[in-house]
Formats: C-alpha cells, sequence, structure tokens
C-alpha cells in the first residue's frame, strides 16, 4: 500500500503566495510589532536626502534620494507593509543590511518596488540580482501589500497575496532593514514586524517544495532532483519536459511539466489523453475531473496497482504547461 507524507498541492505559484506567507503571516498577525502606522518615524533613522514626511497617515516622500532604517537589526523576521506608490516610483525594503548607515544592493538583500524597470527581472517582487520575478505585480495608483520573509537561508517575498520571489542565498544573515525611495511618489501606511525564533521556524517547517519559476509548488519529503525529459501526447506530439522527484523508501515521488510554449495555453484533450494513460497503471478507484479555474482544465486519480501499492495522480494544463503529479 501507499506510504510517504507527500501530497500534492497543484498550485501555480500565484496561489502559493495565497497558501505560504500570506497565511502564516495573518496566523500570528498578534505578535507582530508596528514600526510605523504613518504617523510616527520614531524607531528609523533617515539615510540620505529624501523629504520623508508625514501626511495624511502616511509617511510619504516625493524628492530626494534615501533609507528610513529600523534602529535594530533583523535576523529572521517576518515583515508586512502597505505603500503606495506612482508610475514613475523607484522604491523597495533593504533586508539583512550589513551596512545600515549605506544601505545598498551590495550590502542588503535589495527587495524591489520599481514597477518600470527597465530590467523587468528586477521589477517589483524581485530580490535584485538573486531571485528574478516572473511576472511584475501592478501596483502603480493603488494600495499594496509587500510582505517578506527570511527565515536562515530562504527568503520569500509576496506582493498583494502572490508569491513573487522564493529563494535560498546565504550572503547576509543579519541587519538593519530600510525602506528605500529613490524616484516618483511613495507612501508607507501601516509597517509591522515580527522576529522569528528558532522555535518559530521549527514549528512552521515543511517540506514544501515551491518553485517559481516553472509554475508550481509541492509537498515532497525532501529535496528533489531534477533532469529534463521528452514528453509524447497519446496523438504523438513530441515536447521539452522537466521532471522533478524525490525517491525515498522504495516510492517515487514526481512533477512533471511539459512545455507546449507552441501548441495551446490549455487544452481539455491533452489532459483526457494524459489521464487515459495514467489510468492503465492499475485499477482506478477514484476519478475527479473538471476545471481547476476556468480555463485551466484538470483531473485527479487514486489508482490500486497490482503490487499493492497506491498511486495518486493529478493533471493539469495551463499556460502552455501540462503537470503531471504522481505520488
Amino acid at each position: 500500500m501507499y506510504r510517504g507524507s507527500a501530497i500534492a498541492t497543484g498550485l501555480l505559484c500565484a496561489a502559493l503566495g495565497v497558501l505560504g506567507l500570506s497565511h502564516e503571516a495573518a496566523g500570528q498577525a498578534n505578535r507582530m510589532v508596528m514600526l510605523t502606522d504613518g504617523t510616527s518615524m520614531n524607531n528609523f533613522d533617515q539615510v540620505g536626502d529624501a523629504n520623508w514626511r508625514i501626511a495624511e497617515r502616511t509617511v510619504t516622500a516625493f524628492q530626494g534620494n534615501g533609507f528610513l532604517v529600523t534602529k535594530q537589526p533583523y535576523g529572521d523576521f517576518r515583515i508586512r507593509a502597505e505603500f503606495w506608490v506612482d508610475e514613475d516610483a523607484n522604491s523597495g525594503i533593504f533586508i539583512r543590511c550589513d551596512d545600515g548607515v549605506r544601505p545598498s544592493g551590495t550590502s542588503c538583500y535589495e527587495v524591489n518596488i520599481f514597477e518600470n524597470n527597465p530590467t523587468r527581472a528586477n521589477g517589483t517582487g524581485a530580490i535584485v540580482n538573486v531571485a528574478k520575478v516572473e511576472q511584475v505585480p501592478q501596483t502603480a495608483l493603488k494600495w499594496n501589500v509587500i510582505e517578506v520573509e527570511a527565515k536562515g537561508s530562504q527568503l520569500n517575498v509576496s506582493v498583494n497575496g502572490m508569491r513573487t520571489a522564493s529563494v535560498q542565498d546565504t550572503k547576509h544573515a543579519r541587519g538593519r532593514i530600510a525602506l528605500q525611495y529613490n524616484g516618483g511618489i511613495v507612501r508607507w501606511h501601516k509597517v509591522e514586524i515580527q522576529a522569528l525564533t528558532a522555535d518559530d521556524i521549527a514549528a512552521e517547517s515543511t517540506p514544501l517544495y515551491a518553485n517559481c519559476k516553472d509554475g508550481f509548488a509541492i509537498i515532497f519529503p525532501g529535496q528533489p532532483m531534477v533532469r529534463d525529459i521528452r514528453y509524447t501526447t497519446a496523438a504523438g506530439t513530441n515536447v521539452p519536459a522537466k521532471q522533478f522527484y524525490v525517491e525515498r523508501g522504495g516510492n517515487r515521488y514526481s512533477e512533471t511539466i511539459a512545455d507546449f510554449s507552441n501548441g495551446p495555453k490549455a487544452d481539455e484533450k491533452i489532459v483526457a489523453q494524459a489521464l487515459a494513460e495514467l489510468s492503465k497503471r492499475g485499477e482506478v478507484r477514484y476519478r475527479g475531473e473538471g476545471d481547476y479555474d476556468p480555463g485551466m482544465p484538470g483531473g485527479q486519480l487514486n489508482i490500486f496497482q497490482a503490487n499493492g501499492r497506491q498511486l495518486r495522480t493529478s493533471v493539469y494544463m495551463a499556460y502552455h504547461k501540462l503537470y503531471i503529479t504522481r505520488i
């Protein structure tokens, strides 16, 4: 029978932001410490010549170049900030700054708020030169929420509940945090932070593997191996694919992503064919089919194999990619 604890989530990376960082932050909201509610800058030191001021319950700047730097350093933490920017804004949150007097992209991790950055991969939601953003969120002329989480080497960023960056990096372990002004109009309202202890991190630890580049998340019982393969549909179409897999205790857990860049964005027939091929692996005792979301066809199978093991699979297609999960 089936052994192991892997559970496929079947999530696109955008959905992961809601499940992951934002959900965790909400669960511990009572432990957040307010750095500002838009009426004070007392918890910050000013660096540079930005014209920071209090206006309409916001900390605002529209000229100069500078930072508001926390008075104390942080190592592992979760920060949540409400911000408003115009189309020309260049801002961000610099974290774990080695030099709090001169924050920079070299001495800190730079979490960007720069929607019109000519280098799109370093736009809003990216960690500059560390984690690229695949789809820059639209934040101009409205209120937004950015959440940043640092737990050891793991760094996560979400903007308006959408995960934009998730990466492991060890360059900076601890330091002060700086709110940047470098152009346009920038307003900060509520900025709050929670320092995380080792017990906090252990309690939240999960084998969730998030891959924003390939657009999926899955609970694996360990770090997966990756290989390039080819995927052939029942109709004979052959396309490049990647397979992420873990072999543990005689079981194999995998996520296969087939690339249909030159084909349909989503195709019910391709999904149905994939499910039909999987159903040949044993006795299907559960079958569920239907759109995961509008325009995102998918299905699930619970298969009992001749060797007594249970195979749980899901298939869905979106954005020119076919996702096949087997656990």
